[in-house]
């Protein structure tokens, strides 16, 4: 059985494909429906901010998560 893996604010991720950039989260927040998105900015560039459903996060084929 998968365990499944929490994020919290801090976290640093790697978007994957050209031009992904590293990414940290900075809010965890439910909508209406309760499904959980994660505010995260750029590392690179604090201003530039991107909001999309953790589960988006989770998946190895769009996101590598940054141990450390």
């Amino acid at each position: 059985m998968r365990r499944k893996r929490e994020i919290v604010e801090g976290q640093m991720f790697r978007k994957l494909g050209p031009g992904g950039g590293v990414w940290e989260v900075v809010a965890i927040r439910k909508d209406g429906m309760g499904t959980q998105h994660a505010q995260m900015k750029r590392a690179d560039d604090p201003h530039t901010l991107k909001t999309l459903a953790v589960v988006t996060l989770l998946d190895p084929h769009q996101f590598e998560w940054l141990e450390g």
